[in-house]
């Protein structure tokens, strides 16, 4: 998964991540997906899931986030 790398490219270092969002989101319309729901998890959760990605690179967090919105 390339999430974490999108994150750490993101010019803005807030990790609320608004733009990898919604660039993600374009990317499973594209493939015939409805757009993620993230409303099963807090912004404090996806905010942490991208602390993971960036500082420990793991991304077993978000990856839950994602399938669980799909």
């Amino acid at each position: 998964m390339i999430k974490s790398e999108l994150i750490c490219l993101h010019p803005f270092y807030e990790l609320n991540g608004r733009i990898t969002r919604l660039f993600f989101d374009m990317i499973v319309v594209y493939n015939g997906y409805q757009p993620i729901d993230y409303s099963n998890y807090t912004s404090q959760e996806y905010i942490n899931a991208s602390i993971e990605c960036v500082k420990y690179a793991d991304e077993t967090f978000m990856k839950r986030i994602i399938l669980d919105g799909l």
